[in-house]
């Protein structure tokens, strides 16, 4: 997505613009479900319906929030800066996702948050007061 994104910047004739424009939107569509799914599946039952609409909600937020940051680079320094802007922080998200995020890969949902939020504190023999 991000590679298609700069050299969509970067296009100058039709042909270019049309090709690398559809590969960036259809990269972004397959970024979009994935992403969805993943982040369905990474919070417990019990507050999946909040966790989900809650993290869905920020992003249509931030997504309000865009223009402001990306159209001043846009006007500044160009197509290919803007894109470079989103491909950086598209890298930024994977390696958020690929480091902190929990491995669900091939187990069941229920396998992936059986711990949380069941007895947070079942192995702590202190109490405070």
């Amino acid at each position: 997505m991000a590679l298609f994104g700069i050299l969509f910047g970067m296009s100058d004739s039709s042909t270019t613009i049309m090709l690398f424009g559809f590969l960036y939107t259809l990269s972004s569509n397959i970024f979009s479900y994935v992403y969805h799914v993943f982040q369905a599946e990474i919070f417990p039952t019990s507050i999946r319906a909040t966790a989900t609409g809650s993290a869905y909600s920020l992003s249509r937020l931030m997504s309000g929030l865009m223009p402001f940051i990306l159209l001043p680079v846009l006007k500044q320094d160009g197509a290919t800066a803007m894109f470079s802007v989103v491909a950086i922080a598209m890298v930024i998200i994977m390696l958020d996702i690929g480091i902190f995020g929990p491995k669900t890969t091939g187990l069941a949902l229920e396998r992936v948050n059986e711990n949380k939020l069941v007895n947070p504190n079942a192995n702590d023999t202190t109490m405070s007061m």
